[in-house]
């Protein structure tokens, strides 16, 4: 009789095949706010059981969980990929979500345009990085393993979510890094500043800055925690600049049009 039993059980647990999910199974609907057409809300219903769930945004920003939203500053299109992962593997289903207009959110930031270096201070830390204000952009050059930043001043509000964006160009860069920062702490010159940790970056050692590049810097961005951002309580935060390394090129790195617009 025991022999009888084992044998069942050893063919019940052979027999069981776990579903290979499809991409029907991460199928997911999505829709615009009624108050902002930049803001897509998006819905997932999978047809299987799931033990993790991923959107990637098409712009390089991602969420989990089965609901999510997302505010889209640039006009565009936007492939937006939900991921299922399942134990007979994972599926994922894509849609395209097109923006007609950009962003038009407040900025809390002022002289974006690098119109001189108003509102602007710049952030001595070590010697061997320069930054200028030319031609309505901030210029960064120079190397010799010194650090140089800028930074501003500016005024959050509690639990409100802000995005960061900037345009970007230059390079290639060798072993170097350029990272954007926002903070309560004041900063200090000398000092390098880390305080809220880094937003975006290029980064020669993680793959980007190593060859020429120009466009919108969350796309070019290959370290951080991302562009958005909240802080608890009001009060006070320092948007901070800064980057330095072995050698910036000949072009160095060179950036413009930098807003801090509310999301909310």
């Amino acid at each position: 009789m025991l022999g009888i039993i084992l044998i069942s059980m050893s063919c019940t647990e052979n027999d069981y095949v776990a579903k290979v999910p499809q991409s029907e199974d991460a199928a997911y609907s999505f829709a615009f706010d009624t108050e902002n057409p930049n803001k897509v809300i998006f819905t997932a219903n999978p047809a299987i059981e799931t033990w993790y769930t991923h959107w990637d945004f098409g712009d390089n920003s991602s969420a989990e969980g089965l609901e999510a939203s997302k505010i889209y500053l640039k006009k565009g299109d936007y492939d937006v990929r939900f991921k299922v992962f399942t134990e007979g593997g994972d599926a994922e289903s894509i849609q395209t979500i097109v923006i007609n207009e950009d962003f038009k959110g407040p900025n809390i930031l002022q002289n974006g345009e690098f119109n001189g270096n108003v509102q602007w201070t710049i952030l001595p830390i070590s010697d061997g990085v320069d930054v200028s204000f030319d031609n309505d952009e901030a210029h960064f050059t120079g190397g010799s393993w010194g650090q140089v930043g800028i930074y501003q001043a500016v005024n959050v509000l509690p639990n409100n979510l802000y995005q960061i964006s900037m345009d970007i160009k230059g390079g290639p860069l060798s072993d170097s890094w350029f990272e954007v920062y926002i903070g309560m702490e004041v900063p200090q010159p000398g000092s390098d500043y880390a305080d809220g940790g880094i937003r975006m970056g290029l980064n020669t050692w993680e793959g980007c800055g190593n060859e020429p590049f120009d466009g919108d810097f969350l796309d070019i961005s290959c370290v951080g925690e991302g562009a958005t951002f909240k802080f608890p309580t009001a009060g006070v935060a320092y948007f901070v600049i800064r980057g330095g390394g072995a050698s910036y090129g000949d072009n160095g790195v060179i950036i413009d049009n930098v807003a801090i617009r509310s999301l909310e």
